[in-house]
């Protein structure tokens, strides 16, 4: 039988989290597929179909990072007064913002954001490295707005450098299979070399995924049997568990539909299937982006 309170208050402080967890979530997504797009054209070559959407999609990601930014500051005024009124207390955001070392990183953040869009409207490369600067220094920057009861000193620094790696090769990855799922176009020669390149720099960024994912969680979980007890160490399990769905596609495209594109044959059944993939593979991320963002919102048990 479930024994939780049940009360007015339990409710407004679900809707809180809930809240939060979905602005986490959307504006996490919005800064990692912005960066993967811009990352994309520096090491993979640039079909049409990219070529034509892809400036519509980066302008699209920089305005959600922007306005989701805004929701998740107000849900966190609204998280620390206690109730959704809280999100639009003048006080209350005021005290958001000034007092804490979250709000002031945020705010900056935010301003980060509109120069993002400003570069956006002055100028438009197809290569832009000052756009991947940018969108980089956004994704990384949440890093410094993480769980405010990680140990300081070196270990404290240490992860949060790991946190920002592993931001940025989420970003890589995931933002990449957008792009990737943004190109495929009709069969041609391109293809099968679009999937190695990407397949290539995807090596690197599951490495480091995996790596500092590992040095993360040696500091958040207390104990290896917290990861089954806790609600945080449960929620971790099904973060890793999609993670390796993931592996398993990527797999999967390169070394069984990648190799099949590039023989002669009927190049349309695996083209359909590699479409599938990507996609299915590109959904997964962004469960594993949703579940980091309720992650977020959570207490590790090391900080309990």
């Amino acid at each position: 039988m479930d024994t939780a309170p049940r009360g007015p208050t339990s409710l407004r402080s679900n809707r809180v989290l809930a809240l939060l967890a979905g602005a986490r979530f959307a504006h996490f997504a919005a800064a990692t597929l912005l960066f993967g797009l811009a990352a994309f054209p520096f090491y993979a070559p640039e079909p049409q179909p990219l070529t034509l959407r892809l400036p519509r999609w980066l302008d699209g990601c920089a305005l959600l990072a922007l306005i989701t930014g805004v929701v998740a500051l107000m849900a966190t005024a609204a998280n620390m007064g206690g109730g959704l009124g809280s999100a639009v207390d003048p006080q209350v955001l005021s005290a958001a913002v000034t007092d804490t070392d979250f709000g002031r990183v945020w705010v900056a953040r935010l301003a980060l954001a509109v120069l993002i869009l400003v570069l956006r409207a002055v100028r438009r490369p197809a290569k832009d490295i000052l756009l991947l600067g940018l969108s980089g220094l956004l994704l990384m920057s949440i890093a410094l707005t993480g769980h405010g009861d990680i140990p300081g000193g070196v270990l404290g620094a240490l992860h949060q450098a790991a946190d920002a790696v592993h931001l940025l090769a989420a970003g890589w990855w995931i933002g990449g299979l957008l792009a990737l799922v943004l190109s495929i176009g009709p069969v041609t020669d391109q293809t099968p070399r679009l999937l190695q390149r990407f397949s290539g720099i995807g090596y690197w960024a599951v490495a480091a995924i995996v790596g500092t994912g590992v040095f993360k969680s040696f500091i958040l979980i207390a104990t290896p049997s917290a990861l089954a007890s806790t609600p945080y160490g449960q929620v971790l399990l099904l973060k890793v568990a999609l993670f390796m769905v993931m592996g398993v596609l990527a797999l999967s495209n390169r070394f069984w539909i990648t190799p099949a594109l590039a023989k002669p044959g009927d190049q349309h059944i695996w083209f359909r299937r590699l479409r599938a993939q990507v996609a299915v593979e590109f959904t997964v991320g962004l469960l594993v982006l949703a579940v980091a963002g309720v992650l977020g919102a959570m207490q590790p048990p090391a900080t309990l």
